[in-house]
C-alpha cells in the first residue's frame, strides 16, 4: 500500500464534520481511509513535536522503558521489571491491583489464587499465585521499610 493515497476532498470534508466515522465505515474503503487520514492529521496537529506513533504513547527510540513491580514464583520474590510492551505493563498493573485487593481483604485468598493461577508468564516470570506467600512478602517489605508497589512510566518528568 502506498504511503499516501489521494483521498477525495468531499470524503475528507465529511469525515472532518463527523458524518463519517470508524463505526460507520468498513475497513479498506475510501470512506475509512478519509476517516483515518483526518484522525492522523488531528493527532499530528495536537503534538507537532512528536511523531503520530509517539502521540499514541509509544516510546521514542532511546527512551527509558516503563518499570513496574510484581511478585514472581520460583522462588517467591518481589521484582521490578522493564515492561516490554503496553500489554505486559497492563497485566502487571492488574496483578498489583489484585495484590492490593487481597491485602485489603476485598477479595478472598481462593479468588486471588484462582484468578492469578491461570495467567501466562510475563517476561519469563510466573506470577506468584499463592496468597499466603504474597501477603508474607508484603509484610516482610513493610517491616524492612521497602516499597511494596513500584511504577515508573519511563517518560521524562
Amino acid at each position: 500500500m502506498p504511503a499516501h493515497r489521494e483521498i477525495d476532498p468531499d470524503l475528507l470534508g465529511r469525515a472532518r464534520r463527523g458524518e463519517l466515522s470508524r463505526s460507520s465505515t468498513r475497513p479498506g474503503t475510501a470512506e475509512r481511509r478519509a476517516v483515518d487520514r483526518v484522525k492522523y492529521v488531528r493527532r499530528r496537529a495536537a503534538h507537532p513535536e512528536i511523531t503520530a506513533r509517539q502521540a499514541l504513547g509509544h516510546p521514542k527510540t532511546g527512551d527509558v522503558l516503563p518499570t513496574i513491580s510484581l511478585m514472581v514464583d520460583d522462588p517467591p520474590r518481589f521484582i521490578v521489571i522493564e515492561a516490554l510492551n503496553r500489554r505486559d505493563l497492563r497485566r502487571a498493573g492488574r496483578y498489583d491491583n489484585l495484590v492490593n485487593q487481597l491485602n485489603e481483604g476485598r477479595i478472598t485468598s481462593a479468588s486471588f489464587e484462582r484468578r492469578v493461577g491461570t495467567w501466562r508468564p510475563i517476561a519469563g516470570y510466573t506470577f506468584l499465585a499463592d496468597p499466603d506467600a504474597v501477603l508474607a512478602i508484603l509484610e516482610e517489605r513493610r517491616a524492612a521499610d521497602l516499597e511494596v508497589f513500584h511504577y515508573e512510566s519511563g517518560r521524562a518528568p
